[in-house]
């Protein structure tokens, strides 16, 4: 999937220029950053320097680019159904973005109304909302919220995982993206959930990303934020995790009683886990072939 994140690169040099927009940034009293594309959500004490800011640096600009309607297959992906769901096919979005150290940032509108800054990492499975974020935008985790496991760098980390409505990054909308909700980070992460529905390609020494609706929603190539391999592997690693508690509690002495009970314990939440991914899949329309 990670072929789907670093694409053919895009020939937009000759592309019209449609849309741009502003970055704000400014650091409230508490000391922390905040970023948005709508210079009313700054504080009016802040306008003017987050103003400043903007127009002297000219990392901020979010531009939108329209490409010619294409012919051949992409035309008739754009026809396929539920090609209405999110961004159309044929259309090149030219989004600029903000340098965070080595990274790349941009801000993104969650669910239609929120504006969120993201790192952009293509490695990431799943979009990453930090915790304060997710509370602040109002959403919610109960006892019917699955959980995922992520590998990172500090080792593996278990997160809550929710579907949010929509993504767009200066246009480029995805439904239906689904999003771990992490520990509290400065930003949060924009990951493949998000970029499996484009073809991407990142200028790093530009400062642009280029977004081109790829058309996969369309085929059901991509199903509910997820290529069929990645389905596979949300329910592989399941299976597996519940297979290894299984022969574990097998070699466990029936006179170690906790640790029975720990482990019985935990087989009856990884079976929980599996019949939400289920629920998960069947509102994705997952194929049972995905699932195995």
């Amino acid at each position: 999937m990670r072929g789907l994140a670093a694409s053919i690169a895009l020939a937009v040099a000759c592309l019209p220029a449609a849309v741009a927009a502003e970055i704000y940034r400014w650091t409230d009293a508490q000391g922390r950053v905040h970023f948005t594309q709508d210079l009313s959500q700054v504080p009016p004490e802040h306008r003017g320097g987050a103003a400043g800011a903007a127009r002297a640096s000219g990392e901020g600009r979010v531009q939108t680019f329209e490409s010619p309607v294409p012919s051949g297959p992409a035309a008739l992906a754009h026809d396929g159904p539920g090609a209405s769901d999110s961004s159309p096919t044929g259309r090149a979005y030219r989004v600029r973005v903000q340098r965070a150290g080595p990274s790349l940032l941009v801000v993104a509108r969650v669910n239609g109304v929120h504006e969120v800054p993201f790192l952009i990492d293509t490695g990431a499975t799943d979009v990453l909302i930090p915790r304060s974020v997710a509370e602040r935008i109002g959403l919610e985790v109960g006892s019917d919220t699955r959980t995922k496991r992520y590998t990172t760098a500090n080792g593996v980390v278990e997160h809550p995982l929710v579907m949010l409505d929509s993504v767009d990054l200066g246009g480029a909308v995805a439904r239906e993206v689904p999003a771990s909700i992490g520990p509290e980070m400065q930003f949060g992460l924009l990951g493949l959930s998000y970029f499996n529905r484009f073809t991407v390609h990142v200028d790093a020494a530009e400062g642009v990303v280029t977004l081109v609706p790829n058309g996969l929603e369309a085929t059901g190539a991509i199903r509910g934020g997820r290529s069929e391999e990645q389905w596979r592997s949300e329910f592989r690693n399941l299976h597996d995790r519940i297979a290894r508690v299984d022969g574990e509690a097998t070699r466990t002495p029936e006179s170690h009683g906790r640790e029975r009970r720990r482990l019985d314990a935990a087989g009856v939440e990884l079976l929980r886990q599996l019949a939400l991914l289920d629920a998960e899949a069947d509102r994705g329309r997952v194929p049972v072939g995905w699932r195995e």
